[in-house]
């Protein structure tokens, strides 16, 4: 599955989110530093990586900072899972640290 992400296209998601106009007014920047991503609205996840979503203080204020976007399910999810600095369980925590998991467990006797 590929995300889109702002570490990918920072000039679309700079302009695309922090200088759109909601309302008559600026939106806000995106809370606690998520990197916005987009992608498919079907994915797998781990039951802690939905508990995370719909529980956690942090996640729920992206969730709000959503509200007002054109395809928020295209977004919210994708967002959580593509910000790895955030240790949200469950998420993708990138290729490097993936393959390395994966040859530890394969080649572990």
């Amino acid at each position: 599955m590929f995300f889109y992400c702002s570490h990918f296209f920072p000039d679309w998601f700079e302009n695309k989110w922090n200088e759109q106009e909601v309302r008559g007014e600026l939106k806000t920047k995106v809370p606690h530093e998520f990197d916005v991503a987009k992608g498919s609205t079907h994915m797998a996840v781990t039951r802690e990586f939905v508990e995370y979503a719909v529980s956690d203080p942090k996640a729920r204020d992206l969730l709000y900072w959503m509200r007002d976007i054109k395809v928020p399910d295209e977004h919210y999810f994708q967002t959580l899972s593509h910000s790895p600095h955030m240790d949200i369980p469950g998420s993708f925590i990138g290729w490097s640290d993936y393959i390395a998991k994966c040859v530890k467990h394969f080649f572990y006797f």
